[in-house]
């Protein structure tokens, strides 16, 4: 399956590519953002997850927080202006997370390719990034520099039909970080119920299966919202 596909719909295409481009427009950071790319040309820049996922469910809310992925070249340098620009701290998985002013609520995660590790397999491009995501209405990209939407799992599809589908299910069963018992797969469990209740998505039977058989994860429910953010009320309550 190409690396490129996209709603088959050209015209469609550039309606998601224009509302994309307003969210970035209305997020505080956009402008500086904006500004480096132009001055790193040869850096690779993508917009990945929720923000792609609302506006394609419909969703039109501001938004707080938004997930970049940039390439090796000039990635060291991009993120060495951000702090200069804001302030630089670290998410939940170690990733950089660039807050550009004084609302605290107002951030980018900005996560080299090279370094996005799920347990997995090194990454060397954004299909490799895409192919450990959690669920496929979250593995959609926009090539921020072309507009070019990268779908490899059939996210759209999905989000035409209101699904919930995981991207896979082999994440090795280790915590995300040295410093947590929260594993990796408990943290896509809950992130996959979360999201289900929060964008009324219907679960698939073979997700929905896996889901059933690990509801012992819900025992990181605390943890989770500890690191991550608040459960939807109705999350714990699709398994049973």
């Amino acid at each position: 399956m190409s690396l490129s596909r996209s709603v088959e719909d050209v015209g469609a295409t550039a309606t998601l590519e224009g509302q994309l481009r307003r969210v970035l427009l209305a997020w505080g950071g956009y402008p500086d953002v904006r500004r480096l790319m132009r001055e790193l040309p040869e850096m690779d820049i993508y917009l990945a997850g929720g923000a792609i996922r609302d506006r394609l469910l419909g969703i039109d809310r501001p938004a707080k927080d938004i997930d970049l992925f940039i390439g090796d070249r000039g990635a060291e340098r991009f993120l060495h202006k951000l702090e200069q620009l804001g302030s630089l701290s670290r998410g939940p998985f170690g990733s950089p997370r660039w807050h550009p002013g004084k609302d605290p609520a107002c951030y980018a995660d900005v996560i080299p390719i090279a370094s996005f590790y799920n347990g997995l397999w090194r990454c060397e491009d954004m299909s490799d990034v895409l192919n450990q995501f959690d669920f496929t209405g979250n593995a959609i990209a926009m090539d921020l520099r072309t507009g070019r939407l990268l779908d490899p799992v059939n996210g759209l599809r999905d989000l035409a039909r209101r699904q919930m589908r995981a991207v896979r299910f082999d994440y090795p069963d280790e915590p995300i970080n040295a410093d947590c018992t929260l594993t990796r797969p408990a943290v896509v469990w809950l992130r996959m119920l979360h999201y289900a209740a929060a964008c009324n998505l219907t679960i698939e039977p073979v997700t929905r299966a896996w889901l059933d058989a690990h509801v012992s994860y819900s025992r990181h429910a605390a943890e989770f919202e500890s690191l991550f953010f608040p459960l939807h009320s109705h999350a714990l309550g699709l398994i049973g």
